[in-house]
């Protein structure tokens, strides 16, 4: 994110920052003439054997110290009917309290989603950010001390990211907030920066957040790229629209990918020591159900 923001532009940023697209000279076109691309390429799927065995190792690890928190992601592939814009307009038409997208890029395909969690909103040198971590089902009274533990792990990682380059910080949380078929953890920040320039660096440094990579941020960013068959690709990627005195980035999230007949998902949940392997599949299929519920799986 070297490049100068001179005017509104939008943003779409890969995981391992490997690749980062920022479109400017942004303009309102019509559905028709919008261009569908689709990689012929198909993710790899993680069956649940795959993913148990995979998840069951990874607590191991944790459990003997190598780790606070990591988060393991995989791939479900499932039949989509509709076309692409039928599918975005009806997260729109379900979702209201998450950023919905549909991004099309040559020979990196089509991208739809809907997250709920903001990676940053500046407006002028005013920051807010957030901390979501630990999930539930709805049907659910009340929060574990699994999930608390693994919020306040992000909410502690952030808050101390934080110290340097914000002023005025305010902390309010934690509390509950829906997500589409499930609910999570959420602390809120906000503050002011110390210099408006500042919000690349408060990016790098909160991206890949705990929420979406793991504690200690670096090793466990290496054991992900050791232990995950598939390429995230621009899951847990960020993504959105930013002008010289605004940015609103989100996390993102809730989302797949679309080739013709077939939507990859791209699920993931925070593994610690107190994980148990097969409550950690049955919440990535939890959080399958927000986009599912559009696409008729």
């Amino acid at each position: 994110m070297n490049q100068n923001i001179t005017e509104d532009s939008f943003i779409f940023n890969s995981f391992n920052n490997s690749k980062n697209y920022i479109v400017d000279k942004l303009e309102a076109i019509n559905k028709n003439e919008f261009q569908l691309y689709f990689n012929s390429v198909a993710p790899q799927e993680i069956t649940k054997t795959i993913y148990l065995n995979t998840c069951g190792e990874l607590i191991k690890t944790i459990k003997k110290g190598s780790f606070k928190k990591v988060i393991l992601s995989r791939i479900r592939k499932t039949e989509i009917k509709q076309n692409p814009f039928t599918v975005f307009e009806s997260l729109n038409e379900n979702y209201n309290n998450t950023f919905n997208y549909i991004v099309s890029i040559e020979n990196e395909g089509c991208w739809i989603g809907a997250t709920p969690e903001t990676l940053v909103h500046i407006e002028n040198t005013e920051c807010k950010t957030v901390s979501i971590a630990g999930t539930k089902s709805k049907q659910i009274n009340s929060w574990g001390e699994k999930e608390i533990e693994e919020q306040q792990l992000v909410t502690d990682y952030i808050s101390k990211e934080l110290t340097s380059l914000l002023t005025n910080t305010r902390i309010k949380g934690p509390f509950t907030m829906m997500a589409g078929e499930v609910e999570h953890l959420k602390t809120e920040f906000s503050g002011t920066l110390n210099n408006l320039d500042n919000w690349r660096e408060l990016v790098e440094r909160l991206h890949p957040t705990p929420a979406t990579c793991g504690i200690p941020k670096n090793e466990a960013k290496k054991h992900i790229d050791n232990i995950e068959l598939h390429d995230r690709k621009f899951y847990t990627g960020f993504l959105g629209p930013i002008s010289p005195l605004k940015k609103e980035l989100f996390v993102n999230l809730r989302c797949m990918e679309v080739q013709n007949k077939d939507a990859f998902l791209y699920l993931g949940g925070g593994i610690t020591s107190k994980s148990i392997a097969e409550d950690e599949w049955n919440e990535t299929e939890n959080k399958a159900k927000t986009l599912l519920k559009v696409i008729g799986g």
